[in-house]
């Protein structure tokens, strides 16, 4: 049975991925069926350590009874995970950021090595799509080339755009202006990512010294991109808190 035939069976539409908080086992089935299908990257926490780790959802259990994810990232997280007893992941489906809290059950050494874990009781979401922005730390910055010889330290980012401060004038930069090849890499990720973009908003800044504020919105980009970004806005959201706290 396909992903919207399921769907149509139990009278359910498409809201049902992008609603409030997932409570019902239907909504939850029918979300991580998505998720699962397009194996959508998660950050797990294991017993609150203020280390991170990297994996990507699989597949749901034989019963929907449990979630199957690939081992973890850095490697040494595995064997953490196993004697754990409390795990989070986070991840964003949709530009919607969401979590749930479950435990390990198992590691499975069947066709590939993966890691059974609880189904969770709750779906929660943390963030509407498309609101959530973060900015690089200082001592770890970002750079965008926005067209070939201009360069600058990304302000913020988000799935939706990127900000970033300029000497270039509002001539040069001004709304609707479109770069076709916007490239930026970031640190959680191996490879650079790329993008069409438009000027949504230029903010003339005063005096000789001041920059100006430039905002991108990205109008094409690859899915998997979007979930780089996403990925690593969870990553850099978990850092700011940590150090809020003092962990870090």
């Amino acid at each position: 049975m396909g992903f919207f035939d399921f769907l149509k069976k139990d009278k359910y539409d498409l809201s049902v991925l992008f609603s409030e908080d997932l409570v019902t086992l239907a909504q939850m089935t029918v979300h991580l069926n998505e998720v699962c299908r397009r194996n959508t990257h998660l950050i797990a926490i294991i017993d609150e350590r203020p280390t991170t780790f990297r994996s990507s959802f699989l597949e749901l259990g034989g019963e929907n009874d449990s979630v199957v994810i690939d081992i973890l990232m850095p490697k040494y997280g595995n064997r953490f995970i196993e004697t754990s007893s409390k795990v989070r992941i986070d991840y964003t489906f949709e530009g919607v950021m969401y979590y749930f809290e479950t435990r390990y059950i198992e590691t499975v050494s069947g066709r590939f090595p993966s890691i059974k874990i609880a189904f969770p009781g709750i779906i929660k979401k943390i963030q509407k799509r498309g609101s959530f922005r973060v900015s690089p730390p200082i001592d770890n910055p970002i750079l965008v080339e926005v067209m070939e010889g201009f360069t600058e330290e990304i302000a913020d980012i988000s799935e939706g755009g990127i900000s970033f401060y300029t000497h270039r004038s509002e001539r040069e930069m001004g709304v609707g202006t479109i770069f076709e090849k916007v490239t930026f890499k970031l640190p959680t990720i191996d490879h650079p990512i790329t993008a069409k973009a438009i000027v949504r908003l230029f903010i003339q800044g005063s005096g000789l010294t001041i920059k100006n504020k430039c905002c991108l919105e990205f109008i094409s980009m690859k899915m998997h991109d979007r979930d780089s970004i996403a990925h690593y806005a969870i990553v850099r959201q978990r850092e700011i808190i940590l150090r809020t706290r003092g962990e870090g």
